[in-house]
């Protein structure tokens, strides 16, 4: 089974524009460029890696009140994009040719060794041939609708108030938070281009060019949760510095109902809601501007194969094969690893009458990049390695028409995952009366675990050496960002 890094785009973009109409600029509010945090290494970046760190503009979210407002942030914002390190394991095409060969060195010619067609996105134990050239090309579509099982189009976070980011610890300005419904889309288009060649009647070399269409949509919608008893006003002191004190709850009290916390300051009470997205068409230095783009495209990373048949007879077949990876894509707009990986692998054939069963087992290493890393703080991290385990069976109809059917599993090692948990509100809400109960998406670290997949393809010689392949993968768990049903087709010729 075959992995490499891609995430792509089909021709689809989405547009979110802001719940307000009247922007809101940092040159608009007085005093506020002092009191916004330091900008994290994603402030004012356009790629795709940093949309998610920068949804609620190039500060994180941070309220237009001057110099009071605290900043907000939560593993959405911080962790949520390091799952970019499960796009290394989206599956390719089988480069190797359905078509296997052997050449008489005394006869000089060439005959066909196998009547069945080979496996689509496994490996058999057969080689191609001596000097036999095989050339092709595939397409695959991914649609992404699940990451750990919860909905990519419906994820929870809340945002409390980031500690240190208020005046002098305010206790009123800590206690708050907001938060938040959010939909990432993740869209691919995937392009491959591969051939192999063989060396000898035992050794072939490979190598496989994905090139990628990228879509990357967010969209957040935010609810400032005011709090009973607890709301923080704003009051004028000495010197014209604000003070924190308690209690708005809407009331007039000797100052009116100043808030602290709002979104547009021409609507301070009202303005508890906003949707945000980096389609936005606010303008750059506004307060809630993300810079980030929504769409790239471009060659991903290229990954050189040799492979080398060790035992060969009537009935049995074994070679052993290693993937290089080369970091040739983009990793920080999804379109590559932005590290090596290696990956060696075990292929066994066996003909049993009219089934022809094989199993792959293998293990990926790969380098450190900044998908396995913080891209809010721009580290990097290592990213996961995975052990893989393919077992199925190619069935020839005929001598030309050839069914697949696979079992792909792989266990992958300190891979980052994330789940739902509940936030109890400190205080009862200003909108209920009552305690408010919150999902919320956590980072539950580095974990081992199983993820499972169905194949089911066909490969039709329509005519002399050319090869037709269709083929579907459908998820058999949760595990990790997943789609339920991945097509693919492919068309190879070999000379």
């Amino acid at each position: 089974m075959t992995k490499t890094f891609a995430l792509g785009l089909c021709c689809s973009y989405i547009f979110v524009g802001p719940i307000f109409s009247q922007s809101v600029a940092i040159s608009s509010v007085p005093g506020l460029s002092a009191a916004l945090p330091a900008a994290s290494a994603c402030t004012g970046k356009t790629s795709l890696l940093c949309a998610i760190p920068n949804v609620f503009g190039p500060y994180g979210l941070v309220l237009p009140h001057p110099g009071v407002s605290p900043s907000f942030a939560s593993s959405f914002q911080t962790g949520f994009a390091q799952t970019a390190t499960q796009l290394t394991l989206l599956p390719l095409a089988n480069p190797a040719s359905g078509f296997v060969y052997e050449y008489d060195a005394q006869t000089g010619l060439y005959s066909r060794t196998s009547q069945s067609l080979g496996p689509v996105v496994t490996e058999r134990g057969e080689t191609i041939g001596r000097h036999k050239f095989s050339f092709g090309g595939s397409y695959q579509r991914f649609r992404f609708s699940k990451l750990d099982g919860v909905n990519l189009h419906d994820i929870p976070a809340v945002l409390p108030a980031v500690p240190g980011t208020v005046p002098a610890g305010d206790p009123y300005l800590a206690g708050q938070f907001i938060s938040t419904r959010n939909s990432v889309d993740i869209k691919l288009n995937q392009f491959t281009i591969f051939g192999t060649f063989g060396l000898t009647n035992r050794i072939d070399i490979s190598v496989s060019v994905p090139f990628m269409q990228a879509a990357f949509n967010v969209n957040s919608v935010a609810t400032i949760n005011r709090i009973v008893g607890t709301e923080p006003i704003v009051i004028p002191g000495a010197g014209g510095q604000p003070i924190v004190t308690c209690c708005s709850n809407g009331g007039p009290g000797p100052y009116g109902p100043v808030f602290a916390n709002y979104f547009n300051p021409a609507n301070p009470a009202g303005s508890t809601v906003r949707e945000f997205s980096n389609n936005q068409s606010t303008s750059q230095g506004d307060l809630y501007w993300n810079p980030n783009k929504n769409s790239a495209q471009g060659i991903g990373d290229v990954t050189f194969r040799v492979k080398a048949n060790l035992y060969h007879d009537d009935r049995l077949s074994f070679a052993l094969l290693a993937d290089v990876r080369t970091p040739t894509g983009d990793a920080s707009n999804f379109l590559g690893s932005g590290t090596v990986g290696i990956k060696p692998v075990a292929a066994l054939s066996v003909r049993a009458g009219w089934l022809t069963p094989h199993l792959n087992l293998g293990y990926q290493w790969n380098g450190s990049s900044i998908l396995g890393g913080n891209p809010y703080l721009g580290t990097k991290g290592s990213l996961p390695g995975f052990a893989l385990f393919s077992a199925g069976s190619d069935m020839p109809v005929s001598k030309y028409i050839t069914l697949s059917a696979d079992y792909l599993g792989q266990e992958l090692v300190n891979s980052l995952r994330i789940s739902t948990t509940t936030f109890a509100s400190p205080g009862p809400l200003a909108s209920t009366g009552q305690v408010g109960n919150f999902q919320t998406i956590v980072t539950d670290g580095k974990q081992t675990y199983n993820q499972s997949d169905a194949a089911i393809g066909v490969k039709i010689s329509a005519f002399d050496h050319l090869l037709l392949t269709a083929n579907t993968i459908v998820s058999l768990n949760n595990g990790g960002l997943r789609q339920k049903i991945t097509p693919l087709v492919a068309l190879s010729y070999v000379f």
